[in-house]
């Protein structure tokens, strides 16, 4: 009898176990499947000065593990800097007198792979000391699905906080004479200084020595 009973729990777990395993397959259930996985990257190195050129580097990865496709990739630059040259990966055009980067697709973009621009631009001599360029990345119907933004620091001229350019400013010398000279003046008129045996001169002489 304890044997018939033994081998009717045995029957019974592996019944269990049957059904665990096959009970997923059985509702449906599937494992995950592969997806792709998208990013786009805008930046830059330092600052960029007024009159002079920049580079902006655009990257566009897919680490995930299915392939896939985008429609379309933009720049607009913002005002004050203008695309003078472009190299990289992406079939890219320049339009609106070079205000603008436009990438049409499709883009196939692989696993694990990605897609690197160059973006030289020139700055403005009276560029905004401060501007934010924006890339975007549309699909099939023209709306935006990944977008990144880059703030740039521009220097130069009243960039840099008036030093340097022509406005002017404070004295060169280390001292302001402004408020000795009258001193003198004070104590040569009004006989300000009793020392014994001392006389005031009414025509002092300065000699200013630049630092």
């Amino acid at each position: 009898m304890k044997r018939h009973a033994l081998r009717r729990q045995i029957s019974a777990l592996g019944t269990v176990v049957g059904l665990g395993v096959a009970l997923p397959f059985a509702l449906g259930a599937t494992p995950a499947h592969a997806q792709p996985i998208l990013n786009i990257d805008k930046s830059h190195q330092g600052n960029f000065a007024r009159g002079g050129q920049g580079v902006y580097t655009i990257t566009l990865t897919n680490s995930g593990d299915e392939g896939t496709n985008v429609a379309r990739v933009t720049d607009n630059l913002p005002a004050g800097l203008t695309v003078t040259n472009i190299g990289g990966t992406l079939p890219c055009t320049v339009t609106n007198g070079g205000s603008t980067i436009q990438c049409n697709g499709p883009i196939s973009v692989a696993p694990n792979a990605s897609f690197t621009l160059s973006v030289t631009v020139s700055i403005a001599d009276n560029a905004p000391c401060s501007v934010t360029n924006t890339v975007t990345v549309s699909d099939e119907a023209g709306s935006p699905i990944l977008s990144d933004s880059d703030p740039t620091t521009i220097t130069g001229g009243d960039c840099d906080g008036g030093n340097g350019d022509g406005d002017g400013g404070g004295s060169i010398l280390p001292i302001n004479l402004s408020g000795v000279i009258p001193m003198f003046n004070n104590i040569s008129i009004n006989n300000n200084i009793n020392s014994p045996g001392a006389s005031n001169n009414s025509r002092p002489n300065f000699g200013l020595n630049a630092p």
